[in-house]
């Protein structure tokens, strides 16, 4: 998913509008999140819009997605800060949606 495709989408304008009010990431930041953002997607087989969809509609879905997000940030780094980092862009993704989320590892099952 290129970083224009995914900024199409609803929930990926509202993230960036929200952490802008307080933030005012610079376009390369944004370019790495985004990234990280269409990564994820690709992994789930969902557009943003859905993840955040299926993560509102139903608690157990949304625990799934985070049980992913972990299980893909220890793929993407052995380094538990950059991992932990990776994790966050999506957690932030979700705050910013309405999906609450929590730092506390969710479990494997």
């Amino acid at each position: 998913m290129l970083s224009n495709e995914i900024r199409s989408y609803q929930s990926v304008q509202k993230w960036i509008a929200n952490v802008d009010r307080m933030y005012h990431l610079s376009d390369e930041e944004w370019e790495q999140r985004l990234k990280i953002l269409a990564e994820f997607c690709e992994e789930v087989g969902k557009n943003p819009d859905e993840i955040i969809a299926e993560a509102l509609e139903d608690k157990t879905q949304k625990v799934d997605f985070m049980r992913q997000v972990r299980r893909m940030s220890k793929q993407v780094s052995s380094n538990s800060k950059a991992a932990h980092d990776w994790q966050n862009v999506i957690r932030s993704f979700f705050i910013h949606n309405g999906a609450r989320v929590v730092v506390r590892p969710y479990p494997e099952t």
